[in-house]
């Protein structure tokens, strides 16, 4: 990979950092679905496996480019299948988020 576009994807990770961190502030907390919804049936075509793929895959980049924490947290299931939410707060609040998920586990 050349110089040019690895510098480009650390552009595009401060970027990305900087925004969340904007969002989030010191004590926020971004809510998202862990997956984009139901799984593709057993025997799906290529085009939907791979466009689901796409979709959970850039629901997870988020923590994962910028280097926030995240937690995913079951809810149940819905016509059968498992439900989830994940938890993204700013890196360094690895404490905050995991006494937060606590504190929502107490009122379930």
């Amino acid at each position: 990979m050349s110089d040019e576009k690895i510098d480009l994807c650390r552009s595009v990770k401060s970027e990305l950092k900087s925004a969340l961190s904007t969002l989030l502030g010191e004590k926020g907390v971004l809510v998202i679905p862990t997956v984009p919804g139901p799984p593709p049936h057993l025997q799906a075509d290529v085009a939907s496996l791979e466009s689901f793929r796409s979709r959970a895959f850039s629901l997870l980049s988020i923590a994962g480019v910028s280097g926030f924490c995240q937690v995913s947290i079951p809810l149940g299931l819905h016509e059968d299948l498992p439900v989830s939410i994940s938890l993204v707060a700013k890196y360094g609040s690895d404490g905050f988020l995991l006494s937060l998920v606590d504190s929502l586990a107490r009122l379930i």
